[in-house]
């Protein structure tokens, strides 16, 4: 008799060892087949191994869209902050943790077109923060007098 449900077990086995919001929603999305080639199926041995397949993939899928939803309501100080942590196990810079394909289409399938265009904007303007912090912070630059 198991004592944890497959979504208990990923989120506390799996999801817990990723640094940082974004980076879990990226960690996910790369679990995820090619959308346009597959029909959205995710990878994870381990999980299916232990609980099923068709457990495995309601585990992940829900995991998946709680993640999203969680972004799209974190502030965008709060994810600003957190890009840094999130990016920190990926070997990118924050700007190019950002700018990857792979965040941006980090996405569970069958979404709506407006959940896609919200995420779209929210990564860009994180973008925007990022690169508008960076060229404020360039060595050489003027100070405030």
């Amino acid at each position: 008799m198991r004592l944890k449900s497959a979504a208990e077990d990923f989120e506390a086995n799996t999801l817990r060892a990723v640094p940082g919001l974004l980076g879990k929603l990226s960690y996910v999305g790369r679990l995820q087949d090619d959308k346009r080639a597959g029909d959205g199926r995710y990878e994870h041995w381990g999980l299916a191994e232990v609980y099923g397949d068709d457990a495995a993939q309601r585990a992940i899928r829900t995991s998946h869209r709680v993640l999203l939803s969680e972004v799209l309501r974190e502030p965008l100080a709060g994810l600003l902050k957190d890009v840094l942590v999130s990016c920190s196990n990926e070997d990118l810079t924050e700007r190019e943790f950002l700018a990857s394909s792979t965040l941006a289409h980090s996405l569970p399938t069958r979404l709506s077109p407006a959940a896609r265009a919200h995420l779209g904007s929210v990564l860009s303007a994180l973008l925007a923060l990022v690169e508008s912090r960076d060229s404020a912070n360039l060595p050489g630059a003027s100070q405030p007098r």
